[in-house]
């Protein structure tokens, strides 16, 4: 009998192969195109429904949906031409890290964000004085006639005078972007068979991919719940577009803001509780283990309920009430060191074997060294770009930390939970100004770490939970993992290159002065010159909720180890500190839950199981018309109708 582990290899399954790679990253500079203008010329609040700030990329889903159609056609002329399913995860996985790195979240916020302080500081903002003298022409360009026509417009990126302004800047920035996310990497691989094998999460969020690449999809479309599903959420979608071209046609589904229904206090602190009906999320939720999915409506709503008892306790008047930003870190950070805490045998296990040479199997041994070594050579890269920028060792190593972790926790909620999205209204950054004032990281650092901030947004488009259910995908399907991981670093060098070009070549052509992500950058710069103007000190209110935050998830997290019977997750506390989160799914996730429970008490898992299908189909018609919607408005360059919020 084989082992666990040979099995989890896949001997003599089928591997990684190149044709699957080089798609993959031919595809990820349409796709970077697709994503950068997706926000383009429209402006921030009336562009595009934004793929990348939920769980399952609408995109990706699409181009899978598109190699499924040339499979059919393949296997009739030529079925040497035609993708096998492992071939197909592949490609989907490859291209949803490219999205990630090209994400709403990520890159998007980057590139603006370089150009924008030496465009935008005048003498009455100060920002130069403030903090453009400390953003060398290294990372930042600064030559006054390219910023011009880039944020003007009516102009070309392929003119010597662009490209020498922003080369240099471009490509520093995308070493550190690849740099990082190898480091991310690295750790995932390290990870990866404690949290695949050992424990056996339930890994939520692939369960779309791996049924539309199970024999190509055959079986879940010869299901007719599916295409019932298809068509109840496309059917939606379509009548929802012609009535935001046309009004006067009557739309279906939307939301409802309980908010109108209550307007004295206490009840007012309550704030914004829409009851939104979203078929791309009840079907997605469908997947998520109802305990998990409990959490999460549930922790919304105490956290309403908290709002208004702290109005009655006159705690509202405290400044920074009700510290959402403090309260999301204390958990988040307390995610990601109860998963490195949990898995720290595994872990300095592995780091034993690759030492001593034994103790593991050759081929995981080889791995672990090579992991190890790729990390301390990233982190060795990351401290001396930052030291190159003016910033200490040590905030540097913080800084880094802080991310890493967040990483991790964030990676382990998306394998155990798999919500819809996952906002996190934090940054690295904000929590060392909170914890150590501004002047002990200084302004060189809190400057750097701004732009940075366009790795470092919100965290809904993060690259490291797909990596790992990558590989969680590989292992469903019998697959060797060998060449997955040279894969994606290739793909996130080409998604960071290509997303370069892609958003200066249409800033050039359409002007940079209309895109969304322009908003972006004032709410990044305009709190960095906060920061310098009048600088801070440790804020007591902010430490005291981030430690408050991380005690009561350590507590939760202990219960749900210790108490069979304990409901709630920490994961869902975590959801819950969100500005937009769980707010605007809240309530689909608990349609959701309360279908999916129905279906368990009625049939049992033998029903659940039938009636997956159908939940796959609203996942499918929804992305699939959104996707279209969304093409269709690039085209017509005009907003169209969105599929969320």
């Amino acid at each position: 009998m084989k082992s666990t582990e040979q099995h989890t290899r896949g001997r003599g399954g089928e591997g990684v192969s190149l044709r699957a790679v080089v798609v993959a990253l031919v595809l990820t500079v349409p796709n970077s195109y697709w994503l950068m203008i997706n926000w383009g010329p429209s402006g921030y609040g009336s562009g595009q429904s934004f793929p990348t700030v939920i769980t399952v990329y609408f995109n990706v889903v699409f181009a899978l949906l598109l190699l499924l159609a040339w499979n059919g056609v393949a296997r009739r002329a030529a079925r040497r031409l035609a993708f096998s399913d492992v071939e197909l995860f592949v490609i989907y996985i490859l291209l949803s890290v490219a999205s990630s790195i090209a994400g709403h979240d990520t890159l998007q916020i980057l590139w603006p964000l370089l150009t924008y302080p030496a465009w935008f500081a005048t003498e009455e903002n100060n920002w130069a004085e403030l903090f453009d003298r400390f953003l060398p022409e290294w990372l930042a360009p600064k030559h006054s006639d390219a910023l011009r026509h880039l944020f003007l417009g009516d102009s070309s990126l392929y003119t010597g005078e662009h490209i020498r302004a922003l080369l240099g800047p471009v490509l520093w920035w995308s070493s550190l972007v690849v740099v990082v996310t190898t480091m991310m990497l690295c750790l995932t691989t390290l990870i990866r068979r404690q949290w695949i094998l050992h424990e056996r999460l339930s890994y939520p969020v692939i369960q779309i991919p791996l049924q539309l690449t199970d024999e190509g999809g055959k079986r879940l479309f010869a299901n007719r719940a599916f295409w019932v599903g298809c068509a109840i959420a496309g059917g939606m979608n379509v009548v929802n577009g012609i009535h935001h071209l046309v009004p006067a046609v009557p739309g279906l589904g939307g939301s409802r803001d309980l908010a109108f229904e209550y307007n004295v206090k206490p009840f007012t602190a309550i704030g914004r509780v829409p009851l939104g009906v979203y078929p791309f999320v009840i079907g997605l939720s469908y997947f998520i283990p109802l305990d998990l999915s409990f959490s999460i409506w549930f922790f919304f709503l105490f956290d309403k309920l908290l709002r208004v008892f702290g109005v009655m306790a006159g705690v509202d008047r405290v400044p920074g009430f009700p510290f959402l930003e403090p309260q999301s870190f204390g958990a988040w950070f307390a995610l990601g060191l109860v998963a490195l805490w949990t898995s720290r045998r595994f872990l300095a296990g592995r780091v034993r074997a690759a030492f001593r040479g034994v103790g593991d199997a050759p081929s995981e041994i080889r791995a672990t060294r090579v992991a190890l070594t790729v990390f301390a050579g990233g982190a060795l890269y990351v401290l001396l770009f930052f030291l190159r920028a003016g910033i200490a060792p040590i905030v540097t190593a913080i800084y880094v930390g802080l991310m890493l972790t967040l990483g991790l926790a964030v990676t382990r909620v998306r394998a155990e939970v798999g919500p819809p999205s996952h906002d996190i209204p934090w940054r690295p950054d904000k929590a060392l100004v909170w914890f150590t004032g501004t002047r002990w990281a200084g302004p060189e650092a809190l400057s750097a770490f701004s732009v940075f901030h366009g790795f470092n947004r919100s965290y809904r488009s993060h690259p490291m939970p797909i990596m790992l259910e990558g590989y969680k995908g590989l292992d469903t399907k019998g697959a060797r993992r060998g060449g997955f991981a040279i894969a994606i670093v290739l793909v996130t060098a080409v998604a960071t290159v290509s997303s370069a070009w892609a958003y200066y070549a249409q800033g050039y052509h359409y002007g940079a002065q209309s895109y969304g992500e322009q908003a972006q950058c004032i709410w990044t710069y305009n709190q960095l010159a906060a920061w310098l103007s009048a600088p801070q000190g440790i804020s007591g209110g902010d430490v005291a909720a981030s430690l408050a935050a991380m005690v009561f998830t350590v507590g939760l997290m202990a219960a749900r180890r210790s108490l069979v019977w304990w409901p709630f997750h920490p994961a869902g506390y975590a959801l819950s500190a969100s500005y937009w989160n769980t707010r605007w799914y809240w309530f689909s996730i608990f349609l959701s839950w309360g279908l999916k429970l129905c279906v368990f008490r009625v049939g049992g898992l033998p029903l659940y199981r039938r009636s997956m299908a159908f939940f796959v189909g609203l996942v499918i018609g929804e992305f699939t018309t959104g996707a279209v919607w969304t093409l269709i408005g690039i085209v017509a360059e005009r907003p169209m109708y969105r599929i969320m919020w």
